[in-house]
């Protein structure tokens, strides 16, 4: 039973629309908790575009760091004026002790200034760490440069030193400037914070960079198959590859290695990277954008999906949305869903960035009808266990939300239960 059911949750994001894994899941989650008839505040750095149920919306109408001018991008992602001021005049207007603050993304437009506006309610904020940002200024665990996983402490002297960044050690330096203001704000070192992580070995990479884990939880992203009908893949050629075609995502180690292993490769998303596709590799079949329902129909034909990100992928969405439809998968070992999915016989994990370890996984299975069925319909018996559904997860909030509201009023449970 619970004791402490919120007032209203404040959901904050960069932006007000479904445009990415964090977004999707912040809008997602204000409808659900809007259904559990607790008053929702959307506030959101950009311009309010679509209502959001009946949720009040607040937009600071900024725009993302990428679109703005260099010299407005540089000052504004290390302090959004507008945000703080906004997010504070909410504060002051809404808050009461059972208001809930939920952070599920800062980076792109409203900067570490939301967290100087946080900080006086600070036991009731919820930061959901859908990346690495608030352990890795990059964001990423990852060398951009090299396109391999970086095991440096974060923020130490190497990791300053090193020009991990996709654009130059200018902005590497930019980046770090902003993780120290962001502490600064609201420290996470010494003082525990309520953070959600989307996979249990996240932990591991946040007390590497030396955050307070006591408030740590792990919640699961929410996931919903490609396919609600049991494919047949052992009956299908192609191999698919679903993601933005971006070098740390390994899109061309994809191609490299299913020329290598002589295998069809389907390729769903878009990106800088399609140009090198067009001209580099004309054998593989290139679908571009696709929306969910256009994805089911195209994997239909997969016999298995590919992931070949050369960083540490937190949750790995396509992934799990292939096991849940019974497809098998190849996925690399830093993956922090690689272990899993090896063990319950639903793929093959591969070296990071190794093509023909890449291209041998893709020959195998290409080549063993009888695995690959295995697999699927190891998928298909796992589907359940690796993610929650939308329902489980509102669940899995609600009780975080309890524990952190008995934190913060530690009295008002026993004076309930007297």
């Amino acid at each position: 039973m619970r004791h402490h059911q919120p007032d209203r949750v404040v959901i904050i994001n960069d932006r007000s629309e479904r445009v990415g894994g964090a977004s999707n899941l912040a809008v997602l989650s204000a409808e659900l908790i809007r259904e559990r008839g607790i008053p929702v505040i959307y506030f959101a750095g950009d311009t309010i575009g679509a209502a959001i149920g009946t949720a009040e919306m607040v937009g600071v109408g900024g725009q993302p760091l990428v679109n703005q001018g260099k010299l407005t991008a540089t000052i504004g992602g290390l302090y959004n004026q507008a945000a703080y001021d906004s997010l504070r005049t909410v504060i002051a207007r809404t808050d009461s002790p059972g208001t809930i603050y939920h952070v599920h993304g800062w980076s792109k437009i409203l900067s570490p200034s939301i967290f100087r506006a946080l900080w006086r309610v600070r036991s009731r904020v919820v930061l959901h760490a859908h990346d690495y940002f608030l352990s890795c200024p990059n964001g990423g665990y990852a060398n951009y440069q090299s396109h391999r996983v970086c095991n440096l402490t974060p923020m130490s002297a190497r990791c300053l030193t090193t020009q991990c960044d996709k654009r130059g050690y200018h902005e590497k330096v930019w980046r770090s400037t902003r993780h120290l203001i962001r502490e600064h704000f609201f420290p996470t070192r010494y003082t525990p914070a309520n953070i959600v992580i989307v996979h249990q070995h996240m932990h591991e990479y946040f007390t590497r960079a030396g955050i307070n884990a006591e408030y740590i939880r792990t919640i699961r992203n929410p996931v919903e198959p490609f396919l609600h009908a049991p494919p047949s893949p052992a009956a299908n050629k192609p191999f698919f590859f679903i993601g933005r075609l971006e070098p740390e995502k390994g899109f061309e180690d994809a191609a490299k290695a299913a020329r290598l292993a002589n295998v069809p490769l389907h390729v769903i998303g878009d990106g800088a990277g399609r140009a090198v596709l067009e001209r580099d590799y004309p054998e593989v079949v290139l679908h571009g954008w696709k929306n969910k329902d256009e994805i089911a129909a195209l994997v239909t034909a997969a016999r298995c999906i590919v992931i070949s990100s050369r960083v540490p992928e937190p949750f790995g969405l396509a992934a799990v949305e292939a096991v849940a439809s019974g497809i098998p998968v190849i996925i690399p070992q830093a993956a922090l869903l690689a272990r899993e999915i090896a063990e319950l016989g639903c793929g093959l994990p591969f070296e990071n960035g190794n093509i023909a370890a890449l291209a041998a996984a893709m020959t195998r299975l290409a080549g063993d009808d009888a695995m690959v069925r295995a697999m699927s319909e190891n998928c298909l018996r796992q589907r359940g266990s690796m993610a929650h559904t939308s329902l489980s997860w509102a669940e899995a909030l609600f009780e975080l939300y309890d524990e952190i509201l008995e934190r913060a009023h530690p009295g008002q449970q026993a004076a309930l239960a007297g």
